[in-house]
């Protein structure tokens, strides 16, 4: 009615149930680029942040801790609290085992990979490894690390657990919801190369 330059939303939707809350962020954004309003949008839930934004800022104390797309944000946090605050990731320290150019050779437990970095690194680096990016099974493969399963949640279209290793625990998700864990059961973990990003903290 107003046609104002900038919109402002300062969580509109917290005192909303989980589906309707999703509901209408859908019609916010929707309205939003139909009017083609510039629009700030304050939330503190990450899933939020991430399905309505075109550019995503990142505060912390008061300060601009990373900004970027959504996409960019959570493929390529740059610190540990972004990396946390921007969905699930387990923060570990990795050993730098070599180095070639930018090519990294680098371990933590007893998983051995081959990273790329602009970072120059030395002898080791923070990184952040996506939940859903690893991969639990009940039989040992190589280059895997041994765990025992702590917590176990179903959560409809997906299992969460938490896991014991020689790394400390682990918060992973899996979409197998068949042949699931249970508390106390053996499970061997790898990584993909494409959920790991190093961090600069």
């Amino acid at each position: 009615v107003l046609e104002p330059k900038v919109l402002l939303f300062d969580e509109p939707l917290s005192n909303l149930d989980a589906k309707l809350r999703r509901q209408v962020r859908e019609d916010i954004k929707e309205l939003q680029q139909k009017l083609g309003v510039t629009t700030i949008y304050v939330t503190h839930d990450q899933e939020e942040a991430l399905a309505i934004s075109d550019k995503v800022i990142v505060m912390n104390n008061a300060t601009i801790a990373q900004q970027g797309t959504p996409k960019a944000l959570y493929n390529n946090p740059k610190t540990t609290f972004v990396a946390n605050f921007i969905g699930d990731a387990n923060i570990v320290v990795a050993q730098i085992e070599n180095r070639n150019g930018t090519t990294y050779d680098i371990s933590f437990g007893n998983i051995k990979m081959k990273i790329s970095s602009n970072y120059d690194l030395e002898k080791s680096v923070s990184i952040a490894l996506r939940p859903e990016k690893i991969g639990i099974t009940k039989e040992k493969t190589n280059n895997c690390i041994t765990t025992k399963i702590i917590h176990a949640s179903y959560v409809g279209s997906h299992y969460q657990y938490v896991v014991s290793s020689n790394i400390g625990e682990l918060f992973i998700v899996s979409n197998e919801t068949i042949n699931y864990f249970k508390i106390n059961e053996e499970a061997f973990l790898t990584f993909d190369v494409g959920g790991i990003t190093i961090l600069q903290d």
